[in-house]
């Protein structure tokens, strides 16, 4: 958009060194104005060294934030009792996230921009649903939690090929290895990565249906949504009423939801009345459970999925605002869903 302040994760991957470039063609070519920053994130290893990116990106012009960040020596403290963390593929890219908020709130950038493509989101798609049991991808465009900063992803209708095949044209400056977690052995996404193009290979169209599959699922009230049918599901089938925030006082000049206001339902068999609720008073869970029932009777969707508590997670676990912990590789390391998909 017009007067926007990017700032681009460099890992020095093919991926990102395409998109930055495709962000300079942009630059020149559109109507509107916006600036461009980069950042990369250097872990301190003696297996990666993105260094060399230094004068690549002061070359092009641009404005770079290198930030040297021992990653691999704070994970040896960094679990619990302070012993070694659990996954050091989750601690990285919970740090490396942190450090791009950062870096982007001290400089005034009000979107961050991955690189993450078509073939990332579908991987992530599919290790949630067997890790995770919850229906769950990358997201193309949303905002943090904070509010000040919105996240992009301008690649996720782009097969990696595309960025691989660009690299070797343009000779771009790609760093070999960009995860120091993963220099030792595959992780579990090496392995969903192949399972996917084996099934390819039986299925031409298979990516062009899982972009069509995944489009809603992108979408930033995607995971609220599927929460809220997940519940009113399970509190059905079990015969328990689902749980309950405490409500805050109602102010006196509070709306109130009624059945008058809502759409009508195409459904005959419907018996049971939606009580009216107080915008004012209502939880969090109130509101969204009323949002997913008129988007529901809209569209005429059903409900999804929503990953169930798990009382086999380790203890002291934090969960996230959404409620939802991920495993990134499929081991036991777990972070908060959305710092992994997200």
């Amino acid at each position: 958009q017009d007067g926007d302040r990017l700032l681009l994760g460099l890992s020095g991957g093919k991926d990102s060194l395409s998109l930055l470039h495709c962000l300079l063609e942009f630059q020149r070519k559109l109507p509107i104005k916006f600036d461009i920053e980069c950042c990369t994130i250097d872990p301190m290893t003696p297996s990666f060294d993105p260094s060399p990116l230094i004068p690549y990106v002061e070359g092009l012009g641009l404005k770079y934030h290198y930030i040297r960040d021992d990653i691999v020596e704070r994970a040896n403290t960094a679990g619990k009792d302070g012993k070694t963390v659990s996954s050091l593929c989750a601690f990285c890219a919970r740090m490396k996230r942190g450090n791009l908020y950062t870096t982007a709130r001290k400089n005034n950038c009000n979107k961050l921009v991955l690189a993450q493509h078509l073939d990332d989101c579908a991987e992530s798609f599919l290790m949630s649903i067997m890790h995770n049991g919850f229906i769950r991808t990358m997201k193309a465009n949303y905002q943090i939690n904070a509010g000040d900063v919105s996240v992009i992803r301008p690649l996720v209708y782009c097969r990696e090929n595309l960025m691989t095949e660009f690299a070797k044209a343009n000779n771009l400056p790609v760093i070999n290895e960009n995860c120091p977690a993963c220099f030792e052995e595959p992780k579990e996404r090496a392995r969903v990565k192949k399972l996917l193009a084996r099934e390819e290979t039986l299925y031409p169209n298979l990516y062009d249906h899982i972009r069509r599959a995944l489009i809603p699922v992108m979408h930033d009230d995607s995971t609220a949504i599927m929460r809220s049918y997940t519940e009113a599901a399970i509190a059905k089938s079990r015969k328990v009423p689902p749980k309950q925030k405490k409500k805050a006082p109602q102010r006196q000049d509070a709306m109130v939801v009624d059945n008058s206001t809502a759409p009508p339902s195409s459904n005959n068999n419907q018996t049971e009345a939606t009580p009216s609720i107080s915008l004012a008073s209502a939880s969090e869970e109130e509101l969204i459970a009323e949002l997913a029932r008129r988007r529901a009777e809209k569209y005429k969707m059903a409900g999804a999925m929503k990953r169930l508590p798990d009382d086999n997670a380790a203890e002291g676990t934090i969960e996230d605002s959404t409620g939802q912990m991920c495993s990134l590789n499929g081991g036991d390391g777990m972070i908060p869903c959305r710092e992994l998909m997200e």
